[in-house]
């Protein structure tokens, strides 16, 4: 009786296993940012940027974002250099968050998204940043 109950379970967990590893991510990248508060000429921020879209929307939300991603990164780049220096001091980066939630969605038209996320967030000096004419990104000085 034990061995058919741990069997069972055993079955049940490789099943689920199997079905998770299978799962589509629901977050896509909506690009790298690099900018300077005005407030702050002295400090280069840089992050990634990623929504979470509503998983029974998934195919039309990545449709959608990739559809509208340079305008999204246009307008979210017009607000972070205008970033007050409280947003970007918060570690939590609440007000950010809201503000570029605010931008995708408005840009997308209908609610696709469930909330953004920001990853690989840096504070350089700007003397660290060394950016050639014909690099779009910048580069640390090494």
């Amino acid at each position: 009786m034990m061995v058919a109950i741990h069997a069972a379970v055993i079955g049940y967990v490789r099943s689920r296993v199997a079905r998770l590893s299978g799962m589509e991510s629901t977050a896509i990248e909506i690009g790298n940012f690099r900018f300077q508060s005005v407030e702050d000429l002295s400090t280069v921020y840089h992050f990634r940027l990623h929504a979470v879209l509503d998983p029974s929307k998934l195919h039309r939300g990545k449709e959608r974002v990739t559809q509208m991603q340079m305008e999204i990164r246009e307008a979210s780049e017009q607000l972070l250099r205008q970033a007050d220096a409280q947003w970007l001091d918060d570690p939590a980066q609440a007000q950010i968050r809201e503000r570029l939630m605010e931008i995708v969605l408005k840009h997308l038209d209908e609610p696709l998204v469930q909330r953004v996320l920001i990853t690989d967030w840096l504070e350089l000096p700007v003397q660290t940043i060394d950016v050639a004419p014909d690099q779009s990104t910048a580069l640390a000085k090494q």
